[in-house]
């Protein structure tokens, strides 16, 4: 009987080793710190997906609800997709991607990620919001929109772009000046984007630098800066005013600065006054100055504009006193305007009249002629 009892005892020991705990279910889930977006139609929309579970097991990831025309993917690692391995006691992370078609109606569309791992499923659903576009719009404005300054200054405009739609976008950013310009645009603190990402209702500071042709002459110039996201654009009209540089040259035609004059008689001399600045020169004067006694005029005395580049000549008329002695003088020739005064020097070399030559020569041949006389009607003697 007692064995037979003891049998008894390790069959039902036996039979409840058999039943005794089943290993409880691997914990899975799928978390986002925002499940809830509002998206326009044409544009995409991201989650930062965190997968996590008890034990180490692989998940594989599926997306349930995607609307026709939608379009969804996930990432992690710089690569494409569908599982994740979750090791013990850690999670991974997957960024997922919506894209909305567009033409999607406006409303609340759920989307729900699906994680399976074995026969343990985990579910997260995402609610998007289908706004018109008309929802919210973007701006860009200028801090100063037109700015003035000389030909070689390199002009920095400060722009603020805002976001005020209820989703994130990325914007193409271009800027185009004058032809010769040296024209960019990029987000502040940086220079080689040519694109940027604003937030929903966020703003971004961009800037543009132009750098004009130093040939270009005083005016004002357009630049145009225009913003795109889709359907979504902004632009800002910007400008320059070059003030231009102020460059006199006072030269002659043959660059001699050296003429001879007789005394008490008028000499012509030519000058030519270059504007070899950007800006015109307006009311410019001509004067001249010499040794006591001199005459100095100009025809014309003044002129009234000389455009960049160009040049216009004059005559001075120089006039020794009467009294000069034979050699060399200087005299001074000078263009001046409220902007801008150069002036030369012009050595002038004073000769004996002709008829002083002829008086010598007549009275040479009087002397000689005399002193014949004298020898004819005394030497016989």
């Amino acid at each position: 009987m007692g064995s037979v009892l003891t049998l008894a005892a390790i069959a039902l020991t036996g039979i409840g080793g058999v039943a005794a705990p089943v290993a409880a279910q691997t914990g899975l889930a799928i978390t986002t710190p925002f499940p809830a977006v509002s998206v326009q139609p044409g544009q995409s929309v991201t989650f930062d997906l965190t997968v996590s579970a008890d034990e180490p097991t692989r998940v594989s990831l599926s997306l349930e609800g995607l609307p026709d025309g939608w379009e969804g993917s996930m990432s992690g690692g710089g690569n494409e997709v569908q599982g994740v391995f979750v090791d013990s006691g850690a999670s991974a992370q997957v960024t997922l991607t919506l894209s909305v078609p567009d033409g999607a109606e406006a409303g609340s569309t759920p989307v729900t990620v699906v994680g399976t791992s074995g026969g343990t499923t985990a579910r997260l659903q995402l609610d998007l919001n289908v706004v018109e576009a008309g929802g919210g719009t973007v701006s860009l404005e200028s801090d100063f929109p037109s700015l003035r300054g000389p030909v070689d200054t390199a002009f920095v405009f400060s722009l603020t772009l805002k976001n005020d739609t209820p989703g994130e976008l990325t914007f193409a950013l271009q800027a185009n000046g004058p032809t010769g310009w040296d024209v960019t645009i990029q987000p502040t603190g940086q220079t080689t984007a040519a694109s940027v990402t604003v937030a929903a209702h966020g703003t971004q500071r961009l800037e543009v630098h132009a750098t004009p042709s130093l040939q270009a002459p005083a005016g004002a110039y357009p630049i145009d800066v225009a913003v795109t996201a889709g359907e979504q654009e902004a632009a800002a009209q910007l400008a320059v005013e070059i003030t231009g540089t102020v460059e006199m040259q006072l030269t002659t035609p043959d660059e001699r600065l050296n003429t001879t004059a007789n005394a008490g008689s008028t000499r012509d001399f030519a000058v030519v006054i270059v504007n070899s600045g950007t800006s015109p020169l307006s009311a410019v004067s001509l004067t001249g100055t010499g040794p006591s006694d001199w005459e100095i005029s100009f025809e014309p005395a003044s002129v009234e504009e000389i455009a960049p580049g160009s040049s216009v000549q004059a005559t001075a008329h120089i006039t020794p006193s009467a009294n000069a002695v034979a050699g060399d003088y200087q005299v001074s020739l000078t263009a001046s305007n409220a902007d801008a005064n150069e002036s030369m020097d012009v050595r002038v070399t004073v000769e004996t009249a002709p008829i002083w030559g002829i008086v010598g020569i007549l009275l040479v041949v009087i002397a000689v002629g005399g002193l014949v006389l004298v020898f004819r009607r005394y030497g016989r003697r």
